[in-house]
């Protein structure tokens, strides 16, 4: 464990500076040392820091599918989308929408922002408003609603609304029709 966290830490001072021979050796110690796929989110964040997808890209195609994580999975997602490969991030967690974290969601809505893919970004934020409201967080939803930069559309408000329902949120529910008028949803 403390040699998984001296080498993450190797890794991001690597990726800050940033340095493909560094992140490349580092790699290749993490090999010998028979851990890579522990630290495979590391690792991908290292090399697209230094502009080197194909190696980013490698590294989670060499992890076994039972072991790439959800952190690695973002890692990855949040390279492509930094390097204009958009429609990539958001395949790495097609299926997987259930399993997504808000660092998740926010890199995959930043990649439909670039790609201007505005149908796409909702659908992810629907997703968060369903999560959210399937764990009781009503009001998290609410908000996450009330700031959406894309104009939301009537699925979301729907979702919201049936969290409203299952768990007696009636002070939410009633706040949703002055959502909808402020983005002109009759």
């Amino acid at each position: 464990m403390r040699l998984r966290r001296r080498y993450a830490e190797f890794l991001r001072r690597a990726a800050s500076l940033p340095s493909l021979p560094l992140v490349a050796s580092l790699h290749a110690a993490l090999l010998r040392r028979g851990v890579p796929t522990l630290l495979a989110a590391s690792l991908i964040g290292g090399y697209s820091a230094c502009g080197d997808l194909a190696s980013a890209r490698a590294v989670f195609d060499e992890t076994p599918p039972e072991e790439r994580t959800l952190s690695a999975r973002t890692a990855l997602a949040g390279a492509f989308s930094a390097h204009g490969r958009c429609r990539e991030a958001l395949g790495l967690f097609s299926g997987l929408e259930a399993e997504m974290d808000d660092r998740a969601v926010t890199v995959l809505l930043a990649a439909c922002a670039r790609a201007g893919m505005v149908g796409e970004g909702r659908k992810h934020y629907t997703c968060m408003v369903e999560m959210l409201g399937r764990a009781g967080e009503v009001e998290e939803a609410e908000l996450l609603v009330a700031g959406m930069e894309a104009r939301p559309d009537r699925v979301i408000f729907a979702a919201l609304l049936g969290a409203c329902r299952v768990h007696g949120r009636v002070d939410v529910a009633e706040r949703v029709p002055g959502l909808m008028r402020r983005y002109s949803i009759a």
